[in-house]
Order: structure tokens, then C-alpha cells, then sequence
């Protein structure tokens, strides 16, 4: 089905060297960039794909940007998990329509749109954050992702709920599915965890060094080996490539470590 860009929709320009901009249409408004200026009324109405010309006759491809676009724009209130860490987190994860999922903390929001994405209209996600400039990011930009981009699929997101609350004091929520930790000393909540999490639940973290996975695997097995069983721990690589002519070599810019992800699973007490 073909829908018409519209008023109030996010959408991104990209130009002849893939240099993209995002902005949101308003009737009578007008994006000046080094090109020339596009009238947003020479948008609106047209369909996703569609070339505009800027006044100096710069070519204009016109998208809705998907949510790895979205994210790699988006305001940042703290260092955010990237797209190529997103995608198999949800895997490794295991994420799934319905899923009760508790994360902490919330960062900037990228990790949680793509969770209420995936737990679905049946699912729900409870997102800790103590400090609340974070929060103040991370809601603008939940807001905007789903308000503004039509293609956001809203309609089928989870329900969210925001708490201002430290994660090292506690969790209120009880038999949840899975937990993401993406802080600086996640061993400082496995207690909570431990009462949180559902038998055959998955705890995910994710953190940078290697000094803080090797003191949470060590927590992990000396404390809670009855448990909690690691069942991997992963770094992720990805590495875009460019043609040019006769030329294909790797990008120049390329996102390397970000970060690790130990998976955990939630085992039964056999004492």
C-alpha cells in the first residue's frame, strides 16, 4: 500500500554522495543545506522514493528512515548501543511477541525502540534509569521514532513503561522473561536478578571492557553458579564495503569493538 509522505512525518534526504538528512515536514517550511534550499511542500503528498531538486538543482533521494538510520541520528544523551549490536542482542537474546522484558538503563533509547518493537502489542517492557537528563533524551526520542515515522509500526509496539529508579536498588517486576543490563557493574544486580527472572529466562549484558566481563562471569560462578549458567559471550564485527568505479575496498570509516554480550540463563535451584 502506497502511503503519501505527510505532515508532521520524519523523513531523511540523502544526496549524490549519501550524505543524509533528516527533518520533519511542515507545511510551509523550507530545509536550507550547503546545495540550495527544498521547499517541504515540494514533499508532501509525493511517495516514499520520490526525487526532489534542491534550488541549486542538487538531486534529492526522499525515505523514511528506517530505525538504524533513525538511531544513527538521533539525539544522544550517553554512548549508545549501535545498530550492528541491536540486531543480535534481540537474537541472542531471544526476544519474542508478548515478552515481559526488563532493561536498565535506557541510555538514549536506542536498545527499548527496538524492544517494544519486538515484544509486539502483548508485550511489555519496564526500562530503569536513574538519571534523569537520560530520561529526558530517551523519551524525545521514543516519541519521535514512533510518533513521526509512519512506517515505525506503532501499532504493534509493546507497551512502555519508564521507571526513574536505580536497578542496583532493586527490581519491582517479578517472572520476567528477560533482562538487559547495559551498565557500568552489572554484578551489582544479579541479587535482584536472580528474584526477578523466571526460571529458563535469559539475562543479557552488555558492557565494553573485558575487565568487566571477566569480574561478572567471576561473580556468576563463584556466587550464583546454582543459578545462573553463561551460555556464551560474544563480540560482533561489521565492516560495509564501497564500490567506486573499478575500486571495492572496505569503507574508511568503519564501527569496530563496541562492545560484549554474555548471555545467561535462569536455572532452577537443585538444594
Amino acid at each position: 500500500m502506497v502511503i503519501p509522505l505527510s505532515d508532521g512525518e520524519l523523513v531523511q534526504l540523502i544526496d549524490r554522495k549519501e550524505r543524509r538528512y533528516q527533518l520533519v515536514l511542515r507545511a510551509g517550511s523550507t530545509f536550507n543545506f550547503r546545495y540550495g534550499a527544498v521547499a517541504h511542500d515540494t514533499i508532501l503528498g509525493k511517495e516514499e522514493g520520490s526525487i526532489v531538486h534542491s534550488t541549486y538543482g542538487e538531486k534529492l533521494l526522499v525515505i523514511r528512515p528506517t530505525l538504524a538510520e533513525y538511531i544513527d541520528k538521533m539525539r544522544k544523551g550517553s554512548q549508545i548501543i549501535y545498530p550492528k549490536d541491536i540486531g543480535p542482542i534481540l537474537l541472542l537474546a531471544d526476544l519474542f511477541p508478548g515478552a515481559m522484558v526488563v532493561e536498565a538503563g535506557i541510555g538514549s533509547g536506542a536498545l527499548t525502540i527496538a524492544l517494544l518493537r519486538a515484544v509486539g502489542t502483548g508485550g511489555r517492557v519496564v526500562s530503569y534509569e536513574r538519571r534523569p537528563e537520560f530520561l529526558e533524551v530517551a523519551r524525545g526520542n521514543i516519541e519521535t521514532f514512533f510518533g513521526s515515522v509512519t512506517t515505525a509500526g506503532r501499532a504493534g509496539m509493546g507497551e512502555l513503561q519508564i521507571k526513574e529508579k536505580d536497578v542496583y536498588e532493586g527490581i519491582d517486576e517479578r517472572d520476567v522473561d528477560r533482562i538487559l543490563l547495559d551498565l557500568t557493574e552489572p554484578w551489582r544486580a544479579l541479587k535482584h536478578v536472580e528474584i526477578s527472572l523466571r526460571a529458563g529466562g535469559i539475562l543479557l549484558c552488555y558492557n565494553p571492557t573485558v575487565l568487566q566481563i571477566y569480574k561478572l562471569t567471576r561473580r556468576l560462578e563463584l556466587k550464583y553458579g546454582e543459578t545462573f549458567r553463561v551460555m556464551g559471550i560474544y563480540e560482533i564485527g561489521l565492516r560495509r564495503w564501497e564500490i567506486k568505479g573499478r575500486s571495492v575496498r572496505p569503507e574508511l570509516r568503519m564501527i569496530a569493538h563496541t562492545g560484549f554480550m554474555v548471555v545467561v540463563r535462569r536455572t532452577v535451584r537443585t538444594s
